[in-house]
């Protein structure tokens, strides 16, 4: 599991019970249609949908903004498919949009954030989106439709109340609709009259640009006359928000007045947080950061943002109050606006943050261009201990099923040496909230024990099997990870390949390198050596396997002997029925010692000799040798026990006869 912030996007059919109780086939099929419609625009908005049931679907985004202007799209594009059926057949949906910290789990999303997107949904009306406060701060100058304020609202399972708006969607023909008209603000109800007068009978131009002058002044007056009110009564809720450009800083009455002198930064904000409320003209590094993670708490998302800016210009070394900070431009504004503003402060930042803020601007990069950036930074910066974190992150368990062996070693070591830096109190400087360092912590410990065991069980190591065959020496390579090439040398000299299989590994999607290698039938004892180019390009280390020709055929063939046991001895049939047949103790004598049968459940004593071990020929059988032995009628059953070459004995076992 991993936490991240991210824009939600909730909404299902208002009034669907009804609607498929009155025909459900017709209803099951538009329904389906007009969620591929849902999925199209999501996708092109750049969101996913990662759960959907029935009539409802939920979507993340990386950008609250194409959140929102997805939504829009959806609304407007399924208002123009509803005009082809009667009022009680239109199928409406309803939208809620949060931006919030949510943990995802085998890609499903959880927490805050996505119930609170589904609370919106619920309020929002057939047709309409309902957006959380921290969104319409983030949205409202980048969209051209009007906010309703619905002020604050109790929902359910959610411990406080919850600040809604609602965009007022244009109606196809009349502009606003007609509830959303009744109380939207005189300015904004002046800029509607303007669009709805292009679709009314011709005036005189004048008369046009006098209305419009009327109309606009009136606006404004009226404006100013509700700004005034309420800023001597401030209601409930407000019409049209239009918040200023920049966010002003509340007052604080009765804000938690905490005194933190002589405390370090990392104290100073740990009893601020145990102390709650917002800080009045906060300054400090803890202080902002205090107040900057309770405005993001609370929804209001422009007060943290600012607080959260107010703390990067001051240019510590501190890093997990910029990475709140990126995580919510990213969710306002999208990777690219992250990586804007954090590179702005990485370069040019005091002395002390400036490691931090790199980082942090490395960290809104993806893919192997992060993990390219991240490992030259960390190799250029060794004293700086947070970045060894997040390498051995990028490098680690999030991608198991893709991790590469090359991955898992650069991994274990940027973790020994964040453990380090930690055991020599070089990390504590860094972060400011301890908790967050805890759990860094608590990570990469439970990694560096999986890993240490992965590499002590030799799971990283390449295995050879070597087999005697008449035309010499079969080897069988097997390899811990995918590859795209295989390389051997026997003693000195340059690695050659073993080639490739006209077959596409899935997991590389190119040819599959041959797992075998030959040797001559002469080979004297050697040192073998083996690589590989993993799938990411990488060559790993070189495993040597020392060879010794008589060693080898000896385990080879007692491999053999022990996979096919069942085959020791087979009765003969038909004008054979008298044959006991030892042909394949024969071919593999070489690792046998000596051969002891017995009869109808006897234990086995009778020697069987077989004839002497070839070793410039070991599978072959002499023309000379007797391939079976002769068993009466009335052998109803045989039993063997072999004695292996140094000493060890095989089970008894037992072979009927076939009826």
């Amino acid at each position: 599991m991993r936490r991240k912030l991210t824009a939600i996007m909730a909404a299902d059919v208002a009034e669907f019970t009804r609607i498929t109780a009155e025909d459900e086939e017709e209803t099951l099929a538009r329904l389906a249609s007009y969620r591929q419609v849902i999925d199209d625009v999501v996708s092109r908005a750049g969101g996913r949908v990662f759960n959907s049931g029935g009539d409802s679907v939920m979507c993340e985004f990386p950008s609250v903004v194409e959140a929102t202007r997805c939504a829009i799209d959806i609304q407007e594009i399924l208002r123009t498919r509803n005009l082809a059926y009667a009022p009680g057949r239109q199928m409406h949906f309803r939208i809620g949009i949060s931006i919030g910290d949510v943990v995802e789990r085998d890609g499903d999303l959880l927490g805050d954030g996505v119930n609170v997107a589904a609370r919106l949904q619920s309020l929002a009306e057939p047709g309409s989106i309902c957006v959380s406060r921290n969104v319409q701060e983030a949205v409202s100058n980048k969209i051209s439709l009007p906010f309703r304020d619905l002020g604050f609202r109790e929902v359910k399972n959610l411990p406080h109340p919850v600040h809604v708006f609602q965009i007022d969607m244009l109606d196809a023909k009349s502009g606003l609709t007609d509830a959303a008209t009744a109380s939207v603000s005189p300015s904004a109800q002046a800029a509607t009259a303007d669009r709805r007068l292009a679709h009314h009978l011709p005036l005189a131009p004048l008369l046009w640009l006098v209305c419009g002058v009327m109309l606009t002044a009136g606006g404004a007056g009226l404006l100013w006359t509700g700004w005034q009110d309420r800023a001597r009564t401030p209601p409930v809720a407000s019409p049209i928000i239009q918040p200023p450009a920049q966010a002003e800083r509340p007052a604080a009455p009765g804000a938690s007045i905490v005194v933190t002198e002589n405390l370090t930064p990392a104290e100073a904000f740990e009893k601020l947080a145990k102390s709650g409320g917002l800080v009045k003209d906060a300054a400090s590094p803890a202080e902002l950061y205090h107040n900057a993670r309770l405005f993001e708490a609370r929804g209001e998302s422009a007060n943290a943002r600012r607080d959260y800016l107010a703390f990067a210009a001051l240019g510590t070394g501190y890093i997990d109050p910029l990475l709140r900070l990126a995580a919510l431009i990213r969710a306002q504004d999208g990777r690219a606006g992250a990586r804007e503003i954090m590179a702005g402060f990485a370069s040019g930042q005091k002395q002390d943050g400036v490691l931090a803020a790199r980082l942090v601007h490395i960290l809104q990069f993806d893919g192997a261009e992060r993990t390219s950036r991240l490992s030259a930074f960390a190799a250029a910066s060794p004293g700086f201990a947070p970045a060894q974190h997040f390498l051995a992150v990028d490098l680690g368990d999030d991608r198991q099923s893709t991790q590469t062996i090359d991955e898992k070693r650069r991994e274990q070591a940027a973790l020994s040496r964040f453990l380090d830096a930690e055991r020599e109190g070089r990390l504590v400087p860094h972060v400011l909230d301890q908790s967050i360092l805890a759990g860094w912590l608590e990570r990469a410990q439970k990694r560096d024990e999986e890993l240490k065991a992965f590499f002590a069980e030799g799971r990283d190591r390449i295995s050879l099997q070597l087999q005697r065959v008449n035309a010499g020496w079969l080897g069988s390579v097997s390899l811990p990870e995918a590859s795209i090439r295989l390389e051997y040398r026997s003693g000195g000299g340059d690695f050659q390949t073993t080639g490739l299989l006209q077959v596409l590994d899935p997991r590389t999607g190119r040819a599959m390198p041959k797992p075998g290698l030959g040797l001559p039938p002469d080979q004297r004892a050697t040192t073998i050596s083996l690589r590989y180019v993993d799938a990411m390009g990488v060559t790993s280390a070189v495993t040597d396997v020392a060879f010794d020709p008589a060693t080898a055929a000896f385990l080879g063939m007692r491999q053999q002997l022990e996979q096919n046991a069942g085959s020791w001895l087979a009765f003969g049939d038909g004008q054979n029925r008298h044959h006991l047949y030892l042909t394949q103790l024969l071919s593999y004598r070489c690792a046998i010692e000596r051969v002891e049968i017995g009869f109808n459940g006897e234990v086995p004593r009778q020697v069987i000799a077989l004839p002497p071990c070839d070793p410039a020929n070991p599978l072959s059988i002499p023309a000379t040798a007797r391939t079976f032995i002769p068993v009466t009628a009335d052998t109803a059953s045989t039993t063997i026990r072999l004695t292996f070459v140094g000493g060890e004995t095989s089970d008894i076992r037992t072979y009927p006869r076939p009826k």
